[in-house]
């Protein structure tokens, strides 16, 4: 009996291997064309987002009526809905794609931004100085974590804080909407990473594209920038394809850049060495240079305004 079942136990097995070979490809094409119904967040994700949320609320009550030790707005807000929205949880889910890239290159330290520091044109320093100190206040610095928020979500999050306040307290208090006023007017956008980041890559000139896309020298920062400069597309979606659950997304963003093959590998390793599965490194060793660039550009365009569809359609 054993004699006549083995061909078969092999040939099952064989079938095994394979069926979950076909069954990694789907879950990769899905995952493309169907990202949210195929990943939900993980726990850490969920959690990372919570915090990221949690401490700028917290960090905004700080500055309106003095530190607490937990948020005082936090529950109601969430309770609300208001911490859900789109806008806001896309902003801090890029925020955790940041840390998990900055943590993969050891640190958010630019050598770049710093040798910019005496760069002939005024604008170029000027630009690396705000980069390395927004680094420093991201990373190290308490209470600064609203400093991180464009505009209008720091004028969306700081008014809904201080109509939270008014309903907790079951009052209106003059003081905190003046502080509230001082907070968002003395708000620079200029000094933000990102922003200081664009600033350079638009400035510093061609000559240096190759310094910009070395994510070990340049620092994340720069080195999305340059990416976000050539070919058109948001920051933050940039970090966000970076740290996708598939590897594909950034298989096209490289390939759309015209990244050469041996030089798009250590991006890859550099910015996803941890993550990166066995079969996701086939398919990038078989299929990089069969993506044609006009072609990656195209879809890169058809996600950035499905995400910008996305977003604007569930503001409130």
């Amino acid at each position: 009996m054993d004699g006549l079942l083995g061909p078969q136990d092999d040939l099952l097995s064989i079938a095994s291997f394979h069926a979950r070979d076909v069954d990694a490809l789907c879950q990769d094409v899905a995952s493309i064309i169907f990202p949210s119904a195929v990943h939900t967040p993980s726990e850490a994700t969920i959690s990372a987002v919570s915090v990221k949320l949690l401490q700028i609320v917290r960090d905004i009550e700080a500055r309106l009526q003095g530190a607490t030790p937990e948020s005082i707005t936090g529950p109601l807000l969430a309770r609300s809905g208001f911490l859900r929205e789109p806008d806001i949880v896309d902003f801090a889910l890029a925020r955790v794609a940041e840390d998990n890239l900055i943590a993969r290159l050891g640190g958010g330290f630019s050598e770049f931004a710093v040798e910019l520091l005496d760069h002939a044109d005024e604008s170029v320093a000027h630009a690396a100085q705000a980069l390395l100190a927004a680094d420093s206040l991201q990373l190290r610095a308490q209470g600064r974590s609203y400093l991180t928020l464009p505009p209008e979500l720091l004028y969306k999050v700081c008014w809904r804080i201080v109509a939270a306040l008014e309903v907790l307290s079951g009052s209106r208090s003059d003081e905190v909407i003046n502080k509230a006023r001082l907070l968002i007017s003395s708000y620079d956008e200029a000094h933000t990473a990102p922003a200081s980041a664009r600033k350079i890559a638009h400035f510093i000139g061609n000559e240096a594209k190759v310094s910009l896309s070395n994510p070990h020298y340049a620092g994340i920062h720069l080195f999305v920038a340059q990416l976000s400069a050539d070919l058109n597309i948001g920051h933050d979606h940039i970090l966000r394809m970076i740290d996708f659950e598939s590897a594909f997304p950034m298989m096209v963003l490289l390939a759309a850049d015209g990244v050469p093959k041996d030089e798009a590998l250590q991006t890859m390793i550099a910015l996803r060495g941890q993550i990166l599965l066995p079969r996701e490194a086939v398919l990038f060793e078989s299929e990089y240079v069969h993506i044609i660039r006009e072609m990656a550009r195209e879809q890169l365009n058809k996600w950035s305004a499905a995400r910008l569809a996305f977003l604007s359609f569930c503001k409130t």
